[in-house]
């Protein structure tokens, strides 16, 4: 590495850092470990997957969201003529947010108790992973124009990463074939900290393969996923808009033509084909759980001795009736921010349309597809029984809430990206009412998902008018508050 490089790349890393501090990105992340660790110090069996699903990609998200921004505000295009090289781009991208998710998953780690010796590794794996998924994220974000574009296509390299490695700890993949992936040795090398899979925790290895061989297969592959994310950011922009043959000048039009959103949101679901998983995801949820979850409570049950039977209503909560509404939420959040920072708010704020009613259409579609994906979700999965119906009901206005909820802190795509983990542990809090009994789990109910946890096996009418109160207060507070942000 020559001078220059190293002078460019340092310049590049205290820009980014100046960056991710004006997002509070690191704040939020510090907040994340401390939410993190508190769960790990209560369930220490599940640390490593803790650390495994949520905070090595705490980055990923946030990476996608600035390289778009980027990309928006001409950013990229002045880094394409100047000296800096894509691969010193990469690296000031990855390394401080890399940085961050290997300080976020040390107090986790160690409020798990993990074995004496074994945080070092650890740690390595954690850091390989997190660049592994922040480059391929970087590398999809550099070919995608707006951030919905990147979300929708995001899952797909993201599946067999997560996948692969958590069928295999659950044994439902077994043998050398699933270490082809490369994040299962990463996933090995955190559950052999806390004595799995069933071997002594004082052991120098884990199980199938000797740690450094998991680590430079790891390190290798983000290798790579680097190598190609510099080759992605060093290709001309692409996502130029293709002109229509119907395309129509919005100056040769003198009002809005009635439906119009509703006619490019369908026409964007059908030319993108990414977007198509997105639309079909309720129907592909419930057919994964209708046919896996059984299979996988017995296995609990016969290998490991664990009764599932007890939590399914839990389960049943956290997958379907809150992750389906919250999950139209954020797609709702994304769809007005990629508005917000494109400029065509700007647009709409003048034209005959006026916020107002845009961001009525953007709610109701909001929840209309929320109740649509619940309705399809709910009895496809197996369960959610017929009796609690109500809880369903009062979950599909949740996806409003939150994308409200995320409007009202974020001024653009990576404030909003930034705000959805933290955003999302209150809308799941409420869970712990399930456990929580007398007076006290009423301590929750101001929050919006408190009614629909409560009304699971208990449809009174007294628990559907108060989260009809609850969640009608929050929609009009926060609906004031966004719309005079947006109206700024």
């Amino acid at each position: 590495m020559t001078v220059g490089a190293v002078r460019r790349t340092r310049a590049l890393l205290a820009v980014e850092a100046v960056v991710e501090w004006r997002y509070r990105i690191p704040l939020v992340v510090a907040g994340l470990a401390v939410a993190w660790s508190a769960t790990a110090a209560m369930l220490p069996a599940a640390t490593p997957y803790l650390v495994f699903v949520e905070t090595v990609t705490v980055g990923t998200f946030v990476i996608g969201a600035l390289a778009v921004t980027e990309r928006e505000t001409g950013v990229r295009a002045v880094l394409s003529v100047s000296p800096v090289r894509p691969a010193e781009y990469v690296v000031a991208r990855v390394v401080p947010l890399g940085v961050l998710t290997v300080l976020a998953a040390v107090p986790v780690l160690l409020a798990g108790r993990i074995a004496p010796g074994r945080l070092a590794p650890a740690l390595t794996a954690v850091a390989l992973t997190a660049a592994l998924l922040l480059a391929v994220a970087l590398a999809i974000a550099s070919r995608r124009r707006t951030l919905v574009g990147f979300l929708t296509a995001l899952p797909w390299p993201l599946v067999p990463l997560f996948g692969v490695p958590l069928a295999a700890a659950v044994g439902l993949l077994s043998g050398p074939v699933p270490y082809v992936i490369p994040t299962t040795g990463a996933l090995a090398l955190l559950r052999d900290g806390f004595g799995a899979p069933g071997r002594d925790p004082a052991a120098p290895l884990p199980a199938l393969l000797p740690a450094l061989a998991l680590l430079a297969y790891l390190a290798l592959w983000a290798w790579l996923a680097a190598r190609f994310a510099g080759r992605a950011a060093a290709r001309p922009q692409a996502g130029k808009a293709r002109r229509s043959r119907t395309h129509r000048s919005p100056w040769r039009q003198a009002e809005p033509r009635p439906l119009s959103f509703v006619r490019a949101d369908l026409r964007n679901i059908v030319r993108d084909s990414m977007l198509a998983p997105v639309a079909l995801s309720p129907l592909l949820l419930g057919g994964v759980l209708r046919f896996g979850y059984p299979p996988l409570e017995e296995w609990l049950a016969r290998t490991h001795g664990i009764e599932l039977a007890s939590y399914r209503p839990v389960l049943a909560l956290l997958a379907v009736v809150l992750h389906v509404p919250l999950t139209a939420g954020i797609v709702g959040a994304v769809f007005v921010l990629d508005d917000l920072d494109s400029g065509a708010l700007g647009v709409v704020r003048v034209s005959p349309v006026g916020l107002t009613r845009y961001l009525a259409y953007r709610l109701g579609t909001i929840t209309a597809g929320a109740a649509i994906g619940l309705a399809v979700a709910a009895p496809l999965s197996g369960l959610v029984p017929a009796s609690a119906s109500a809880a369903v009901v009062l979950a599909a206005p949740l996806a409003p809430v939150f994308t409200l909820a995320v409007l009202a802190v974020a001024r653009g795509r990576v404030d909003g990206i930034t705000a959805v983990k933290p955003l999302g542990i209150p809308m799941y809090l409420p869970i712990a009412a399930w456990w929580i009994t007398g007076p006290a789990g009423w301590i929750l109910a101001p929050l919006p998902a408190f009614w629909a946890v409560r009304a699971w096996d208990a449809p009174r009418p007294a628990f559907l008018a108060g989260g009809v109160i609850c969640l009608g207060l929050w929609i009009v507070l926060l609906a004031r508050r966004v719309a005079r942000r947006l109206a700024q």
